[in-house]
């Protein structure tokens, strides 16, 4: 889960910083609507991660099929 977390705050910073930047304003310039678009981006950045999360082929820390074989 670990792995799950870093990923989302690396999506998290990426996007946030990339709203900011397209807004094209100083943040203490910002509009509630400038902030409403840098809100969005919290769970847009969450999507990256989750996608991989549900991934029954990623090993990082996707879903995985357990096997139920009994130990012999």
């Amino acid at each position: 889960m670990k792995l799950f977390f870093e990923s989302y705050f690396r999506a998290l910073l990426a996007t946030l910083l990339t709203a900011v930047v397209a807004v094209g304003k100083l943040p203490v310039e910002f509009s509630s609507l400038d902030w409403l678009v840098v809100a969005n981006a919290v769970w847009v950045a969450a999507l990256p991660p989750l996608i991989r999360f549900l991934n029954p082929n990623d090993t990082a820390f996707g879903v995985v099929k357990s096997d139920n074989k009994e130990s012999k």
